[in-house]
Parts: C-alpha cells; structure tokens; sequence
C-alpha cells in the first residue's frame, strides 16, 4: 500500500538523517510511490515522484543489489503508467522480471507480476487470461515468500477477474480463498473482498446474501474511514442489488452516493458505470425520456470511450427508443450491436446486454421469429455463466415470442420454465419464511400463555406475602390489646370497651387467616397445573419424535421387504438409496429423543454415526475408504439439520460408490466449519477419479444431485460441485439462530 499523502513530510524528514545508501534508497523509493499513490493526484505530483525514483535508482545502480534495482524499475513502471507512457512503463516492468528470474526473491517478483498485470484490460477477453495468468503466478510467488496478506490480496484480484469474465464459480471459490487468507493474516480491508463477493451473490440470484456482503463492505469502509472510488464501486453495486429486488428509489439513492464520489474524483469511466445503472432504474420506473436525456449527457463527456463502454451505451439507447416507441431511431443501432456481439466470445457476460436489448428491439417491432432467436441465444448464455434472474425474465419473453409465432408447445414449455425458476427465486422463499413465521407464532403464543401463568403465580405469591405482613401487624395489635386489658381492669368502662374491640379484632384477623389458606391452595394448584403441562409438553414432544423415527423404521422394513421381491437392478437401487436417505432422517429424530435439547442436534456426533452407518452399509463394495471428519461444535434446529443430513447421505453415498474402484483405497473428507459469525461451509471431498470424461454435472446430474441443489434452496444457501483430485461438493448457508 502506498503511503498517504500527510507522509510526505515525515519521509522527506527521515531522508535528511538517512545515514546509509541502503536507507536513503529505501525512503526515496517510499517517497516516489507516495507521490504515485496520492489519491487526488495532479501531473506536478507524478513529475516529483519520478525525481525520486531517478535519484534512488542512480544509487540502485551503483549498488548492483537485485533487490533494490528491480524495485527502481517497478516504481519506473507505475509512474510511467500513470502518466500514459504505456510502452516506456511496459519496458521497465520487463526488465524487473528480468532482474528478479535469477534471483531468489519470490515477494518482489510477486509484486511485478501485480504491477505486469496492470497493463492488461479486462474487457478483451485474450488480455483478460493473460492477466490472470500473472496474477496467478503472482500468488504462487507470495506464497511461497510467506506473504500471507500480500497473497490474499492476489487471490482477490484473480477472483476478481473471473468475475469480470462471467465465471462465477471459479470467482466464488478464489475469493472464498482469499478471504480464509484476509482473516488469517490480520488485515481489516475486507471492503472489496465483500464488495466482490456480494455482486456475484447477486447476479447468480442469491439477493439475501448479495444484501448482507454489500453492507457488510459499507460497514468495513465506514470503519476505516475509507472514502476512496473502492466507496464508490461499493454504492454502485448495492444499488444494483436493491434494483434486482425492485427497490427501485433505494437503488437511485445508492447510484447517486456512489456518482457523487465518482464525480470528485472525476473518474469519468465510474461516472459512465453508474450512469449506466441509473439509465437503467429510469426505465424501470417509466422514465425512458429522463434515461435518455442521461445517456446524451454521458455522450457528449466522453469522447473516446472504450469497447465495453461503447456496448454500454448503444444497447441502453436501444432500450430508451424502443420504450418511447421509436423504432427507426432504435433501428439504427441495432447493426452496432450485432457487430458487438460477433467480436466477443459466445458465453461473454456482455453478450447478455446486447441480447437483452435485441429482443426487446424485435419483441416490440413484432419480429418474433428473430426475437426468438435471441432468446435462445440468451438462455444459453445465461445457463452457462449462471444469471439466473436473467434467465427467468429471458423465458418470459420466449413465451411472448412463441406465443405470437403460434408455437403454442414451446410457448407452454418456456412459460413453465418461467414460473418454476420464478417460484425457486421468490415465491418459494416466500413460502418457508411464511411457514417459519407461522410455527414462531406458534411456539411464541404457547409461551406468552406460559408467561402469563408464571405472572399470575408471582402476583399471587406477592399476595400472600402482603397478607403474611397485614398478619404479622394483626397479631402485633393483638398483643397491644392483651397488654392493655390488664390496665384497663382498673377502669372497667374502658376495659369492657376494650373488650369488645379485642373481639371484633380476632373476629376479622380469622376471616383474613381463612382467606389466605383459601388463596395458598388455589397457588399450590396454579403451581401443580403449570408442572404438568411443561411435563405433558415435554413428553408429547419426545414421543412426536419417538413415533416417527418408528415409523421411518417401518417404512425401512418395507422397503427392504420389496427388495426381497425383485430382481431389477435399478429398482433395487433406488430402494438401497431411499433407505439411506431414511436412515439420514431417522438418526436426527433418534437424536432428538434421546437427548436433553429437543430443538438443536450436535452435529459432530449425528456425522459420526452418520458415517458410521454408511461405512458399515458399503463395507462389501469399498472396504478401504478412510473417513476424515473435521467437524466443529455445530448445534443446528432441526429444520436445518434434516437437509444437512440429506446432503451428507447423497454426497457420501456419491463419493463411496463411484470416487474409487473395487479394490483402490482412498478418503473421503467430511467438513462442516464456520466461514462468518453465522455462516457455515458443509465440505465433503475424496481424492478419487473424478467424473467421467464429457461429464458434466450441470446437464447430466443425477436424482441425488438435483436433491442436494433443492435441498441447499431450503437451506436458503449455495451449493457447488467440481473436479479438484477428486469431486468436492461444497454447500455454504447461513445458521438459525434462536
């Protein structure tokens, strides 16, 4: 990280008691990069740090020291880049590596390797894999130096280029990586990190937890007082998850917070970006005329802008002219897109931006048979790189197009399509937290009635220590009297008087006595009642849980009492997996009977037998699988520990019968660790032999694969499959709490 501006002063201080060349090198270098890094840099600024840099690396060169040439040159290279003296910047970066191929300094040829990387644009796709690729060798690099944050932030970087790519998967997986490094190396700039992580979960239609990164990076950036463009990109990107939702005034009111720090640091492409989201939101909102007015504005400032800027703005003039209805005006971008389009790769992230603008260009000039062509060309897109909210509005549009082409099978088809991805991204969701809230209010009316019991039992208690007290005065007053009778016999007026006050006294002291014995029992009966029903309570809760572990096991009897009358294979198959999956359950409910806590389940030994059980299951077809558990002290609700134990069957029971062959040994790891406060990581690895050649699980999964994806949707979490020596199925969701 380069030093702040308020530096400046303290390094120029520090190289006035540099004593040695080794020092001074150090701070001149300190001071040309402060220079560089200066967020609100002018051209006077990058002059000035050049002048350090050419001191420090006239005594570089006089050193002959690798370490401290190649530093010079890296410097040169951001200065040069900086200024837009590409090629003079290209050549110094080169002849860093160079220096460093022979030395062995891995932290510094990491650092060029970030710095090579800068030179290459995300936006062209060849450029885009070559900066992976140095970025990758530049985490090698810091790895193997033992720089632990410096890797972290490499591994940011290359997830963030995947994300650039339209590989969301691959993005999802580096970053996870990168943020296990962030944490373990101390360092708090998780703003990006989040940032990143929050607009992947976005676009592949998991908003909650787009929702919970995007203001988990405002809150990391709040804290360290971080108002730089990384701020900027972080409104931009909420905003456009508060757009997937439909919360169109919230996603303006990000889009303008993120455009104001565009707009102060004059960062013209920011500006374009979140002009481009606001473009957008005016057309949501019934606004093409104010979109458009905004897109002329953005024309006229940016003169020259690059590729994916220049499909920016002509797919959303597209999108405003069709919206105000004129089409010969939208007609005559429409060979611009199409050329786009044929210079990208088929499964690009932008291809989707033009498609979405030419279908909505022939759906509205009624040319549906093109308009249907697109659309295909859409979905597969969409599938391939996972937009599953794009995939959704993309089936509806199909069904408009076939319906007008009179294609009625593939209309119904696309509708369906439709609906069922609609219902998995919203209604769905909707439907489980209607159920939770329905079994909370439940259990909460149940213990308000409990609460209001314990409340008429304190007030009674109360009560009754009240007329102890008045007894307590009674039997006082009582004592008075007997005190005063003896005086008052010498006065046998006022000792009859008395007399009578003593009777009246014992007489309303014994109504109060019987009062209270009368109130003492109706106590010790609230008090019985209320024993009862917590024990009913408890008793009827274990016997729902005893019942159906026996009922599972009836059900297993069945079963296997049908596989003793057949002979297909496949049949005979599928019984033995419905029995795991039973078994899967029934452990759960055994659980819950025989345990003290019957709401949560220890997940460390649920796996174990679990485990166990499977093992013993396959024991004649792969004897020599070892089992390694890395489970930590997990207590989950049952709504939540039945699909765990779901994806643990299938995922183990996948992993025995096909990760080794007859007679291989191997291992099949089990992890189920915390990723976040409350987010957990369900892993379960082998180092087997892979899918089969072409497989691919997306298109040709297997029951238990399209369970274990229905069963990560109820856990309202993510799941992903892929080859890494061996198959790994990892499923990342958030635990209940309370």
């Amino acid at each position: 990280m380069g030093q702040t501006e308020t530096s400046i002063p303290a390094l120029q201080r520090q190289l006035l008691k540099a004593s040695t060349d080794r020092e001074m090198i150090s701070i001149l270098l300190q001071l040309g990069n402060a220079y560089v890094d200066r967020e609100d840099e002018h051209p006077a600024d990058l002059d000035s740090g050049l002048l350090y840099i050419d001191r420090a690396a006239g005594m570089g060169a006089a050193m002959k020291n690798p370490h401290w040439e190649a530093r010079c040159y890296y410097s040169y290279s951001k200065v040069y880049r900086e200024k837009g003296m590409l090629q003079e910047g290209q050549t110094a970066i080169v002849k860093a590596r160079k220096i460093l191929t022979s030395a062995n300094l891995p932290r510094d040829l990491g650092d060029v390797l970030m710095e090579n990387g800068n030179y290459y644009s995300v936006d062209i796709e060849e450029q885009l894999k070559e900066k992976i690729r140095l970025y990758e060798e530049a985490v090698t690099q810091y790895h193997k130096a033992g720089a632990i944050g410096d890797e972290a932030f490499a591994l940011r970087m290359v997830g963030d280029c995947y994300h650039c790519w339209g590989k969301f998967d691959e993005a999802l997986a580096i970053l996870h990586k990168s943020l296990a490094l962030y944490k373990e190396s101390g360092r708090k700039d998780l703003q990006g990190l989040y940032d990143l992580l929050g607009i992947i979960a976005t676009s592949t239609g998991d908003y909650s937890l787009g929702m919970t990164y995007g203001l988990m990076a405002i809150r990391t950036a709040e804290e360290l007082h971080d108002s730089s463009l990384q701020l900027c990109t972080i409104y931009n990107r909420l905003g456009i998850t508060h757009f997937q939702l439909g919360d169109y005034k919230q996603a303006l009111d990000y889009s303008r917070k993120g455009l104001k720090i565009a707009c102060r640091y004059k960062d013209t492409a920011s500006i374009l970006i979140i002009s481009t989201n606001v473009v957008g939101t005016y057309l949501k909102t019934g606004k093409p005329q104010e979109a458009l007015a905004l897109l002329n504005h953005i024309v006229s400032i940016y003169k020259q802008p690059i590729f994916k800027d220049q499909l920016w703005i002509t797919a959303n003039m597209v999108r405003c002219y069709v919206e105000m209805k004129e089409y010969e005006k939208a007609k005559a971008f429409i060979p611009r897109l199409q050329t786009f389009s044929r210079q990208m790769s088929a499964y690009n992230y932008y291809q989707t931006l033009i498609y979405d603008a030419l279908i909505a260009y022939y759906l509205s000039t009624m040319q549906y048979g093109t308009a249907s062509y697109y659309c295909s060309l859409q979905s597969e897109v969409c599938k391939k790189i996972g937009l599953v909210n794009v995939l959704s509005n993309n089936y509806l549009r199909w069904f408009r197009a076939d319906s007008a082409l009179k294609n009625y099978p593939a209309a119904i088809k696309h509708y369906q399509e439709y609906k069922i991805m609609n219902d998995s991204l919203f209604h769905v969701t909707k439907a489980s937290q209607i159920a939770r809230l329905q079994v909370q209010y439940d259990i909460d009316k149940k213990d308000k009635d409990i609460r209001l019991k314990q409340q008429n039992i304190e007030l009674l208690t109360r009560q009754g220590l009240l007329q102890q007290s008045a007894l307590q005065q009674a039997r006082l007053t009582r004592n008075v009297i007997i005190s005063g009778t003896v005086l008052l016999l010498l006065v046998l007026v006022l000792g009859f008087n008395r007399y009578q006050l003593k009777q009246q006294s014992n007489k309303q002291l014994k109504q109060k006595q019987e009062e209270i014995y009368k109130q003492n029992l109706s106590l010790q009966e609230l008090i019985t009642t209320q024993d009862k029903l917590l024990e009913e309570k408890e008793w009827l809760v274990k016997e729902i849980h005893h019942r159906v572990k026996n009922n599972l096991q009836i059900v297993m009897s069945l079963l296997n009492t049908q596989a003793s009358y057949l002979h297909d294979a496949d049949a005979l198959e599928a019984i033995s997996e419905s029995k795991h999956r039973m078994q899967a359950i029934s452990l759960i409910h055994q659980k819950l009977y025989q345990s003290e806590n019957m709401a949560l389940i220890d997940m460390q030994t649920y796996t174990r037998e679990l485990v166990g059980y499977l093992k013993d299951s396959f024991e004649d077809v792969q004897p020599d699988i070892y089992f390694d558990l890395q489970i930590a002290q997990v207590n989950l609700d049952v709504s939540q520990a039945v699909p765990v134990g779901l994806i643990l069957n299938e995922a183990l029971t996948n992993a025995i019968k096909y990760a080794f062959s007859r007679d291989e040994s191997g291992t099949i790891v089990v992890s189920l660790q915390y990723a976040l406060d409350t987010q957990l990581v369900l892993t379960v690895s082998d180092n087997g032999q892979g899918f089969p050649p072409g497989f691919d699980v997306r298109t040709q999964g297997t029951m238990g694969t399209r369970l274990m994806e229905t069963l990560a949707e109820q856990l309202e979490g993510t799941i992903t499959i892929r080859e890494e020596q061996g198959v790994s199925v990892i499923v990342s969701f958030k635990q209940q709490i309370g």
